[in-house]
């Protein structure tokens, strides 16, 4: 039987990524980390969490890791895109530039953390809620997909994507609820 791995987005940020480097939930945020919680506590049983080290994620994880009694495992490998060496004022263009383009364009750097990514997703052993970011979510798809172009979809704020991991082999069971526009 293979594994079902539950992609969260982080809940909305109190400011944009190119505004602070490592924001934390705002009001709407912490609400809608409350009612993913009460999506994914209707699971069968608890299951293993694991949390992107930035706060918006953990701060996403914690309503789940109240009501299940645990705590979510920090995972580097699914941390947002890595943009450290991209100049603070410069983020929001880059970003832009890489969200309209392919994957066989883009740097190494991005490269190799895409494959980071699916590699460590391709490692799991047991049903778990990862609590990740919008680029995460669209790297994962699209290598699912078979997708070149890195952006396929808006996940929401606090949208759940579910994916199967059989024998190695990633799968997409369903797609998180999609914005209207992208949200910090």
């Amino acid at each position: 039987m293979g594994v079902t791995l539950y992609l969260v987005r982080h809940g909305e940020a109190a400011s944009s990524w190119d505004e602070d480097p490592d924001p934390g939930l705002s009001d709407t945020g912490a609400e809608q980390a409350r009612q993913a919680a009460d999506s994914l506590s209707k699971l069968d049983e608890p299951v293993r969490l694991l949390s992107s080290p930035l706060k918006r994620a953990r701060e996403t994880a914690h309503p789940l890791e109240k009501r299940w009694g645990q705590r979510a495992d920090i995972v580097p490998h699914i941390a947002e895109i890595p943009s450290r060496h991209i100049a603070f004022s410069d983020r929001r263009a880059w970003l832009t530039d890489v969200m309209s383009g392919h994957w066989a364009g883009q740097e190494d750097v991005l490269l190799n953390w895409r494959a980071g990514i699916i590699e460590y997703l391709r490692q799991q052993t047991e049903n778990a809620v990862l609590f990740t970011h919008f680029m995460v979510i669209n790297a994962v798809v699209g290598h699912i997909e078979g997708a070149d172009k890195v952006l396929l979809f808006r996940p929401d704020n606090a949208s759940i994507t579910r994916i199967s991991l059989d024998n190695g082999q990633l799968s997409l069971i369903e797609r998180g609820r999609e914005a209207i526009t992208v949200v910090r």
